[in-house]
């Protein structure tokens, strides 16, 4: 493989120098997944090092299956660890933890369950500080992420009015976690870096095993995770990661942009290439990314740079008030999509906080624009399908009280609180989990008729549980189906229990699916694979226009973007007031937002706007004086909203899904196999006009239009 005619000068630098530290700085669009791709390829393929050998860590599991087959398509090799931080550090306590202490079937614990467990603390233990849940749950994960106990962390934060609460929360917490046997998110990293720490011969097994270490997105590491890296490459020193220190956004969480400012202090003789050539944007929008951070003094500098032509100028309005400021916004797509070829699915409205999203959303649905906010609840986390999932935790961890107590009542059994508290109050005074409780729960301190509502439940928990090893996965799955009797649960002839039901059964066939691809596989690991899900992992298709944070569009592309409310106060948010770091951050945030656009750019603001219960009237953000583009004239109030409601209301025509009918479908058949870019392989089982039932491989069956969907023959 001739790699030169593979890769740009910038580009095959890196990734032909093997050995040692290596930091690519990547700019926005700068190719930096082709750049570690090829890196991996070159690794096997010029300098015979095996797959087994490589390790690549990324940060969302969406990014790991695309590089997974990136790789395998330019090496044909399989089988190397390409899997997010949590998915590695699941995988090597699944074969160590009890070298901790812990039983190696834990439970994953989410935001739900760990918030269930916060909340009934505070309820019993605090109950008049029940309002400060979230801050609590915040500064838990804050603590893990720096590896420090509830002592520690409690001397860290001493100055903080309720600093005693958190920190005894905090203890009460881990025990609970610990009875469960169940670790949170924070937790598999943490316990990750103690059994490295602690045991040395476990650390050294997995630094044989990796000989090249490989980190995507390393801005966006935090001190647990960028401990685990240098553990695992500490004997023979071979790390190569990939980051934008311009990209940092994620401090909110814990992210650490000094990993990669510092990274020359922790690697002297690591060698830094940077990734300036940007294939994503226009000379216009990249000279105004550049004007924007390059007023941050917090970073290593690099200049981004294309070829392309100018492109559009890239266009600042201030208009009189927030609904003026959303339809000037929806009056640039309207005339693009109708007078010159763009889709709605090219435009993208950008806030930097949630709030914003209201008015736009009713401008739109007022218009009949179609769109989309980017959030909202994924398949996994909807109630009904946490629900089932409770279940099968059950059965694979008996010790998980968070999951009995979420289906101990559900379908409703007539078990309320009252006797739930006495169950749990019980099966403490005998030492008992709540699973083991129930199933001694006639020795149990408890009324007859208690005794007699958790006793139904008892045999059905003993029974699921009995079962789980007794036949094939998908097998198992429809018999927990069946005895718990969800159709009970929901009405059928509602169309909410309807499509609660539909999603249910979606859940069955996944699993019946997943379990065609993988005949031996054990609900453990069907679990695990749930678990490790992020936010980042599934989007729908469609035609739409996309409004959302920055935050939630970090890695995508719109060949149109407006980026709105731009006011001191709102972006940059208040925080930017506190710190320079604060305001670095913002900036970082706005550099994000900036390079998402690839054809067109606005910046837009409101001169007064209502929020708090009064009208605001806040100054123009610093980010739009630091572009170039703040002399620009202000649109006519009357003008602008008469002209576009009244274009739009008379004008624009329904959602068109006619724009693709170009497209040949002839080839798909019943039966095909069939490639889409995010979903997977997948295989037709049954085409009804343009509409084709696919079963894929990772997410079940999915009804796509085969006219509209981004599908290929495999």
């Amino acid at each position: 493989m001739d790699y030169s005619t593979l890769l740009n000068d910038e580009q095959l630098k890196p990734v032909t120098d093997t050995q040692g530290a290596v930091l690519v700085l990547a700019g926005a669009g700068s190719g930096k997944t082709r750049v570690l791709t090829y890196r991996i390829a070159y690794l096997i393929d010029k300098c015979g090092v095996s797959p087994y050998n490589i390790l690549a860590i990324t940060f969302t599991n969406k990014a790991a299956g695309e590089m997974k087959e990136r790789i395998h398509a330019v090496t044909g090799e399989d089988g190397m660890w390409v899997m997010t931080f949590h998915s590695f550090c699941a995988r090597v306590l699944r074969n160590d933890a009890d070298k901790l202490g812990h039983n190696r079937n834990f439970s994953i614990y989410g935001e739900a369950e760990s918030d269930r467990i916060i909340t009934r603390i505070l309820k019993e233990d605090f109950p008049e500080d029940g309002d400060k849940k979230k801050s609590i749950r915040w500064h838990i994960s804050a603590a893990k992420s720096i590896a420090m106990t509830p002592q520690q962390y409690e001397t860290r934060i001493k100055d903080h009015p309720d600093h005693a609460l958190i920190t005894q929360v905090y203890a009460k917490y881990e025990e609970e976690l610990a009875k469960n046997n169940a670790f949170d998110f924070d937790d598999l990293l943490l316990k990750t870096f103690l059994l490295f720490a602690m045991h040395k011969d476990v650390l050294e097994k997995y630094q044989d095993r990796f000989l090249y270490v490989h980190v995507d997105e390393f801005q966006d590491t935090n001190k647990i995770q960028f401990l685990l890296v240098k553990m695992l490459v500490r004997k023979y020193g071979n790390i190569f990661v990939v980051g934008d220190d311009d990209q940092s956004i994620y401090g909110w969480r814990g992210a650490d942009v000094g990993n990669i400012l510092n990274f020359k202090k922790d690697y002297p003789d690591c060698r830094i290439y940077k990734l300036e050539r940007n294939y994503r944007s226009t000379a216009n929008i990249l000279n105004t990314a550049n004007k924007v951070i390059a007023n941050n003094a917090g970073r290593m500098g690099k200049q981004l740079w294309t070829d392309k032509d100018a492109g559009v100028a890239v266009s600042y309005r201030s208009l009189n008030d927030e609904r003026t400021e959303a339809d000037f916004v929806l009056e640039q797509i309207f005339n693009l999509v109708k007078n010159h070829g763009y889709r709605y699915s090219d435009f993208a409205i950008l806030v930097r906080i949630n709030s914003l999203t209201r008015v736009f959303e009713d401008r739109m649905s007022s218009y009949g624009m179609p769109y989309k906010v980017i959030g909202g609840f994924k398949f996994y986390e909807r109630k009904e399908i946490k629900d089932f999932i409770a279940y099968l935790r059950m059965a694979v961890n008996p010790a998980d009280g968070e999951s009995i107590t979420r289906i101990i009542n559900f379908p409703k059994r007539g078990i309320g609180d009252a006797c739930v508290d006495a169950l749990i109050r019980a099966c403490a005074e005998k030492g008992l989990s709540l699973f083991d409780g129930l199933m001694q729960i006639g020795s149990l301190d408890l009324s007859p008729a208690y005794t007699k509502k958790l006793a139904a439940f008892a045999d059905l928990a003993g029974e699921i549980a009995g079962q789980k090893d007794v036949m094939p996965l998908d097998e198992y799955v429809k018999f927990v189906f069946d005895k718990i009797d969800f159709y009970s649960a929901y009405d059928i002839d509602d169309p909410e229990g309807r499509t609660k039901l539909e999603n249910i059964d979606q859940f069955l066939t996944s699993v019946h699916e997943f379990c065609a691809d993988n005949p031996d596989v054990k609900l453990e690991e069907y679990l695990q694979t749930l678990s490790l899900l992020t936010d980042a992992d599934e989007t729908d298709e469609g035609n739409y226009i996309t409004i959302a944070t920055v935050h939630g569009v970090k890695g995508l592309e719109f060949r149109c973007v407006f980026i709105v409310g731009l006011e001191e106060g709102i972006f940059p948010s208040l925080r930017a007031d506190t710190t320079t770091a604060d305001v670095e951050e913002e900036r970082r945030i706005m550099y994000v937002a900036i390079t998402r656009a690839k054809e067109r750019l606005w910046l837009t603001n409101a001169g007064r706007r209502f929020r708090f219960g009064k009208t605001e009237s806040n100054p123009v953000s610093r980010f739009v004086k630091e572009s170039g583009l703040i002399t620009v004239r202000k649109s006519d109030e009357r003008v602008v909203h008469h002209t576009v409601q009244n274009a739009l209301r008379r004008e624009i025509p329904a959602f068109d899904r006619t724009q693709a009918t170009a497209k040949d479908i002839s080839a798909f058949k019943p039966g095909a196999a069939v490639t889409h870019p995010k979903f997977g392989k997948g295989v037709i089982q049954e085409i009804n006009g343009e509409n084709a039932r696919i079963a894929f491989e990772k997410l079940g069956v999915k009804v796509l239009n085969l006219r509209l969907a981004p599908l290929s023959m495999a």
